[in-house]
C-alpha cells in the first residue's frame, strides 16, 4: 500500500502539514531524492526530505527540533555558526564540504529518518557486462 507524502507528513509533522508552504516544501523534497533509487519508498524519502527542509528553515517552529539551533541561530544572526569568542577562550567548527549534505541530514529527526530509510535501501550495481545487479 502506497501512502502519499502528504499523508505521511500529517502523520509526523503536523505544523508542516498545516503550512499554506507545503507545496513549496514538498517540490523542494522531490527536487532533493533520487526516484531510482528509492523506488518503491519513493513518496517516505520525499515526505522525510520535505519535513527536515522545514524543520531547518523554521527551527522554532518545527517539532523536528535541531539540538540547540534557537541558540546558536541567535548567536549567528540567522546563519550558520563557524566560531564563537567569549573572553580569552575562542571556539571554532569544522565546515566539512564533502559530507556537508550528509550532515545537515544528520541534525534533525525527519533528516534521520530519511538516512536511516536509504541505508535499507538495496544496493545496485553494474556487473562486467553492462548490466544491472539487485
Amino acid at each position: 500500500m502506497l501512502i502519499s507524502p502528504e499523508t505521511i507528513i500529517k502523520t509526523i509533522c503536523p505544523e508542516l502539514f498545516g503550512s499554506p508552504s507545503l507545496q513549496v516544501y514538498l517540490g523542494m523534497a522531490v527536487e532533493r531524492v533520487d526516484r531510482g533509487f528509492f523506488r518503491h519508498a519513493y513518496d517516505q524519502a520525499v515526505a522525510y526530505r520535505a519535513c527536515h527542509i522545514f524543520t531547518v528553515l523554521n527551527p522554532s517552529g518545527a517539532g523536528g527540533g535541531i539540538a540547540g539551533s534557537d541558540e546558536l541561530m541567535k548567536l549567528g544572526g540567522g546563519a550558520p555558526v563557524s566560531s564563537i569568542s567569549e573572553g580569552g577562550l575562542s571556539v571554532s567548527f569544522a565546515q566539512s564540504a564533502g559530507r556537508a549534505d550528509l550532515e545537515d541530514l544528520a541534525t534533525t529527526k525527519y533528516g534521520r529518518m530519511y538516512l536511516e530509510l536509504k541505508k535499507g535501501m538495496p544496493r545496485m550495481g553494474v556487473n562486467r557486462a553492462g548490466g544491472i545487479l539487485g
